[in-house]
């Protein structure tokens, strides 16, 4: 799930206009990174089939600051390495998580890889759902779940996969 979380957020980086070799070894690495503190997460959570109740969410929900903790060990990881890990559930419409940070606030680098990870857990198997195809999943996303990513970003995205104008 990471790497290809990972290859989709380096796709649409250059697509936003990523360039530079030090944002892209950041992104790729931002995005590789993203999930690490579900190390720190119980392995019947990550792998329980079907939904998690209200404590097991509480937990799971903490996995971003996990990976921060984690990552702050490292005196050479960069601060945008660090808000792809811590802020990769925040979304558009401030409803995220863990700081409900919204728009703007949300690091560049985590608006993307949060659009690629969602993307990415529609279309893989995972403990707890079937995948969906690329066009389903998409689908959803823009009918559904669009006030969560960055309006530019998901449109970029859209385009890249379905070559839509």
């Amino acid at each position: 799930h990471s790497l290809d979380v990972s290859v989709y957020a380096l796709g649409l980086a250059q697509k936003a206009g990523y360039t530079s070799k030090e944002d892209l070894m950041d992104m790729g690495r931002g995005a590789l990174f993203h999930d690490i503190g579900k190390r720190k997460v119980p392995v019947e959570i990550i792998t329980k089939k079907g939904g998690l109740d209200d404590n097991e969410w509480a937990i799971m929900k903490k996995h971003p600051l996990f990976g921060l903790q984690l990552l702050n060990q490292f005196k050479d990881i960069s601060d945008a390495i660090k808000a792809c890990v811590f802020e990769h559930h925040e979304n558009h419409v401030g409803n995220g998580y863990p700081q409900g940070l919204k728009g703007a606030d949300i690091h560049p680098m985590a608006r993307i890889v949060a659009l690629t990870d969602t993307y990415d857990a529609l279309t893989t198997k995972r403990s707890y759902n079937d995948p969906m195809s690329p066009h389903d999943a998409l689908t959803l996303m823009k009918d559904k779940l669009t006030s969560r990513f960055d309006p530019d970003l998901f449109k970029a995205f859209y385009s890249v996969l379905f070559k839509m104008k």
